[in-house]
């Protein structure tokens, strides 16, 4: 049963790669790969120096977040390995649908730390329902400007599917941490065939989890003043990245404020039902009509979204060391 349900995840993951490759070789051909290559030939280096500074900035303060939540519940780590975790997480959701590998700092933290198992997952869900909740409406917000101000669409009910999807998966991790009648609706699948002990398991877990998460009520004014940092850090990072590229946006209000909705608003694009990698393709696109409709031509639109994804995907790398120890100390504890 495992190895089939295995196999069918590894087909998936195939077609969700071969979608999004063919998604962004469209987006290469109908642009022109040569105007691409022009463009990050010309590259402000300092500007995307300033760039890697700031995503490291916000993932400090993500990192704080964790230590905050792990310490409210009685478990002291050193920050640098909670920042190991963490980095593994985006890493990891780079590549996932609905950037759902991020939830492996959780597993990470509980294998190779021993932090126990219902801490630590409401030491990572719990930050990101907020987190969610913020880009849900700085995202809606975004999208309605869009419609109304520049494309004048009719039928825009497309874009908000992945607002929806922001929307469903945030309600689910509230009911999750704090309903103990939601918990009880899925009681039956502890007799089920072949997956009992299995769903048994995780509902204990978050039976757990719900006697820890009164932790993320009470901190939530530190809560919200570490998002808004972490939120701030991330528009001024893709801030340099544009103008690494040379790109001004026009818009009736200071510049650097456009990219603190621009961030919520491709999110939710990643987050549109589709049968890709995090979104891989489909915010890109997105993005080359968004920057579209603020003023800029697609091959630096295009530009922007390529950079600002393999900047992180090679900021991220280095954990690809932190995964293998995790996997690792998993393979010892199963011993």
């Amino acid at each position: 049963m495992k190895a089939r349900k295995d196999l069918l995840s590894s087909k998936q993951l195939i077609l969700n790669s071969v979608i999004s490759i063919a998604i962004i070789a469209a987006i290469l051909y109908l642009i022109g790969v040569d105007s691409i290559i022009a463009e990050f030939s010309s590259i402000n280096f300092l500007y995307l120096a300033i760039s890697v500074f700031f995503l490291l900035v916000m993932y400090v303060v993500m990192t704080a977040r964790l230590d905050l939540i792990l310490r409210e519940l009685g478990v002291k780590l050193s920050f640098w390995d909670i920042f190991k975790q963490h980095v593994m997480g985006m890493l990891l959701a780079d590549f996932t649908p609905a950037r759902t590998g991020y939830l492996a700092v959780a597993y990470g933290l509980t294998k190779k730390y021993k932090v126990p198992e219902e801490k630590s997952t409401v030491a990572v869900l719990g930050p990101q329902i907020y987190d969610f909740m913020a880009k849900v409406i700085l995202g809606t917000i975004a999208l309605f400007y869009l419609l109304n101000t520049y494309l004048k669409l009719q039928n825009g009910e497309l874009l908000f599917l992945g607002a929806f999807a922001m929307l469903g998966m945030t309600a689910v991790m509230a009911l999750l941490l704090f309903s103990k009648r939601f918990l009880s609706l899925f009681s039956f699948s502890k007799n089920l065939p072949f997956i009992g002990s299995f769903a048994s398991k995780i509902l204990s877990l978050f039976e757990k989890a719900q006697q820890n998460s009164g932790v993320i009520i009470r901190k939530f004014p530190q809560l919200f003043i570490l998002l808004l940092l972490s939120w701030s850090a991330k528009a001024i990072s893709w801030y340099f990245v544009a103008k690494s590229l040379g790109i001004t946006l026009q818009t009736p209000f200071p510049e650097v404020l456009a990219y603190f909705f621009l961030q919520p608003l491709l999110t939710i694009l990643e987050f549109i039902p589709s049968p890709t990698l995090a979104g891989l393709g489909l915010s890109e696109g997105g993005g080359v009509i968004i920057f579209g409709v603020l003023g800029i031509g697609a091959a630096k639109a295009a530009s922007f979204v390529f950079l600002a994804r393999v900047k992180t995907i090679l900021v991220n790398s280095p954990a690809i060391w932190e995964a293998l120890s995790v996997l690792e100390a998993d393979g010892k504890n199963g011993k």
